[in-house]
């Protein structure tokens, strides 16, 4: 697929696919197309040309809301949450927005995958007042409210402390497996690459340049 923005090439004629269940780090420099390559994926971005196919299916036209209710979740290198509100009230948000029309949404479910991503216990606390850990713990949790069938991270342990993020990344690979779920990320940590990747995409100026094994890198 191709994707401009003005006179710059974000994405040059780049082909990816993704197995079930697979892990794909994208890795590169900064402005090389990974998050633009997230983007179109998750329908925020639409390709000049190209296609956006999942189990088979092209979702190439579909809002970003239908293709997360088909299973592609997405999170953010920076947390999209309410901060004043707590755990558990942007957790119920969460269930509400993918609970049917005029249905309340399940607590129980909320309890499920809160404990899931180990987040119960603080399920009070104002998100304002959780460890960046667990901030990005949450914004993921959230997408599970609507199971995910591909998971697409951003970064997902930037500013996440050295004592953090593998326990981070240890839970959401969990639930991960849980869910057979694959997972394509953003990744600038090469020692988390190496944990969690089974294949690494390396990405320059818009074009996916080689593909390795993480033992490779």
């Amino acid at each position: 697929m191709v994707k401009k923005f003005g006179g710059v090439t974000a994405l040059d004629e780049v082909t990816l696919e993704v197995g079930q269940g697979e892990y794909v780090a994208l890795v590169g420099p900064n402005g090389s197309g990974k998050t633009t390559l997230i983007n179109v994926v998750a329908g925020l971005v639409k390709p000049d040309t190209g296609r956006v196919h999942l189990e088979g299916r092209d979702i190439t036209h579909l809002p970003p809301h239908k293709r997360a209710r088909l299973g592609i979740a997405r999170s953010y290198q920076l947390p999209q949450l309410f901060p004043d509100s707590t755990v558990y009230q942007n957790a119920l948000i969460a269930a509400s927005s993918a609970a049917p029309l005029h249905r309340r949404p399940d607590e129980e479910k909320v309890r499920e995958v809160l404990e899931s991503f180990g987040l119960w216990e603080v399920r009070h606390k104002r998100v304002a007042e959780l460890s960046e850990g667990h901030r990005k713990l949450l914004d993921i949790a959230l997408a599970f409210f609507q199971t995910p069938k591909i998971f697409l991270l951003d970064e997902p342990t930037s500013s996440v402390s050295t004592a953090e993020k593998y326990k981070v990344m240890d839970v959401v690979y969990e639930n991960l497996r849980r869910v057979k779920a694959a997972a394509l990320f953003v990744e600038h940590d090469l020692d988390i690459v190496r944990s969690y990747a089974h294949r690494v995409v390396q990405m320059e100026n818009g074009r996916i340049v080689g593909e390795y094994k993480p033992g490779e890198i």
